[in-house]
């Protein structure tokens, strides 16, 4: 066998190029977080509904109380969710597609899913587009108060509260509480425990024990006869911890309504995260958000919600009424959006489509860019064909031991962020090590090493890129799917790591050759 070293030139241009694409992978990386959102949301639909005039009595405080982190399973198993349910009913919800806080706190607070809140991570600070309930609330008269240890609802709707406490997550939230009108309480300690040590955790379990007692005491203090509790989560966590996909553990959490004019039901059918708004709207007699998903939606589940028998029947045909009118201003929209009479899905199809065809062009060129590369590298036909199962190989082997190291391949495995940024690298350096071995072993060719480590590291950079121009940027309108989100993250690494791999390889031939 023969080890061609190539000339001194040559590996210093492969150097430079490696390092340049290893760069290029870091900053694409870098900017993914800031891609993602744009508040400024998506084909929102502006509907001006009015107060009810002739709305039931008001409760004397209502509450949203969000425990963050709560999955379906340990929320069934406390006992102050039980006694919310013996005073009214709880029911499993499902929180969209992006089971992440802000998001979610978006969905909770708008009724408007994922995809046109815009609203796609926690880092974006910006306010929020869309109309919240807090927003209803406080234009309807209403003090509005909230309680957190982060200060992410007051910079999605800096509008929507009176007064705001930050409080450390080792405070009773519950305890320091002074209701208003209408009181948000959002603890977080579940969630923290979730991603420090999973939610099969004793730790994870303690932490919901922990709500469990602060909200119980919470409900010896108030009057279920005169206040209104509703209890719910933004996502659960994965038995080794994190969240951003669509596993059931994750996306379905449990809701619960207690207090003046809630029907005493069994649990009914699942509902939507993003009915939680209109649903406190009925029940506090206030307007809807503006903004609110209609068609296709889940609204008729408020009369499910809501006890007919304790609000004037003249309200609830008045809100039947108003839920109509959105529904009929949403399919107007998307009569224009679409050129014909159609539906959300319809809207969503055609985006996706749009996007596949993007897809489809990038990969046709590509291919071709693959098969000039492959050209002017004199590698023949053979040689072309073993390149791209190589690179193929590489690259479903990276895929694999990510969703064997960190458990999917969805932002579930990103867990906490520093924890990512400590595997991902080593995951995308494995393969890439074991191929260079084989690549050794098999062609020991220098000049053909490195250069294909050059390929693999441009592919890396390609997939970026390919996903700015199918998704756009900011992130467009639909939403990829759960492993199409998260593929930028393990792009970048890829690009990084191989062009690491390049960069070095190109200067040891070179020491060699000298």
């Amino acid at each position: 066998m023969t080890s061609h070293r190539g000339r001194p030139g040559l590996r210093l241009v492969q150097c430079a190029a490696g390092l340049a694409l290893a760069f290029a992978g870091l900053e694409m990386g870098e900017r993914y977080i800031s891609r993602l959102p744009d508040h400024r949301g998506f084909y929102l639909v502006p509907v001006d509904d009015l107060t009810p005039t002739t709305a039931p009595a008001r409760p004397r405080h209502a509450v949203l109380i969000v425990a963050d982190g709560l999955g379906l399973a340990p929320a069934r198993d406390m006992h102050s969710v039980a006694r919310l349910a013996a005073a009214g009913q709880c029911r499993e919800t499902d929180v969209g597609p992006i089971s992440v806080s802000r998001p979610v706190y978006a969905v909770i607070s708008t009724g408007l899913e994922q995809d046109r809140t815009g609203a796609r991570n926690n880092d974006e600070q910006s306010p929020l587009a869309a109309e919240s309930i807090w927003e209803v609330a406080r234009t309807s008269g209403l003090e509005v108060a909230g309680v957190s240890d982060v200060a992410w609802w007051q910079q999605l709707f800096p509008r929507g509260f009176d007064r705001y406490l930050t409080l450390p997550d080792e405070a009773d939230s519950f305890a320091a509480a002074q209701l208003a009108d209408l009181t948000l309480i959002h603890v977080s300690n579940v969630d923290h425990m979730g991603h420090q040590h999973g939610g099969a955790s004793p730790e994870y379990a303690a932490a919901a024990a922990r709500v469990d007692d602060e909200l119980g005491r919470f409900l010896d203090r108030i009057d279920l006869g005169r206040d209104l509790i509703i209890f719910t989560a933004d996502h659960g966590h994965s038995p080794t911890g994190g969240h951003g996909g669509p596993t059931p553990e994750i996306a379905r959490v449990l809701t619960c309504f207690a207090g003046p004019g809630v029907a005493h039901r069994e649990p009914g059918p699942v509902i939507q995260s993003r009915t939680i708004a209109g649903t406190l709207a009925v029940l506090l007699g206030l307007r809807f958000p503006r903004h609110m998903r209609a068609l296709e939606d889940d609204l008729d589940a408020i009369f499910t919600i809501v006890d007919d028998r304790s609000a004037p029947p003249a309200y609830l045909a008045d809100r039947r009424a108003a839920i109509e009118r959105f529904r009929a201003a949403n399919q107007a929209s998307l009569t224009g959006w679409l050129g014909h009479p159609g539906t959300w899905s319809d809207l969503y199809t055609r985006g996706a489509r749009d996007q596949l065809l993007r897809a489809g062009l990038v990969a046709f060129i590509t291919l071709a860019i693959f098969a000039v590369a492959a050209r002017r590298r004199r590698l023949g036909l053979r040689g072309a064909l073993g390149l791209a199962a190589g690179c193929l190989a590489v690259a479903a082997a990276t895929v694999l031991l990510h969703v064997l190291v960190l458990g999917s391949f969805d932002w579930t495995a990103i867990n906490l962020r520093e924890r990512y940024l400590d595997a991902a690298p080593r995951i995308c350096a494995a393969p890439a090590l074991l191929a260079i071995v084989l690549h050794r072993y098999f062609l020991a060719d220098d000049n053909r090493l490195v250069a294909d480590q050059l390929t693999l590291a441009a592919l890396g950079l390609a997939i970026s890129l390919a996903h700015i121009y199918t998704f756009a940027w900011p992130l467009g309108f639909p939403l990829p799917g759960p492993a199409l989100l998260l593929l930028p993250f393990l792009a970048a690494f890829f690009g990084v790591i191989h062009g690491l791999l390049a960069a070095l390889l190109a200067a040891i031939a070179l020491v060699r050759r000298r």
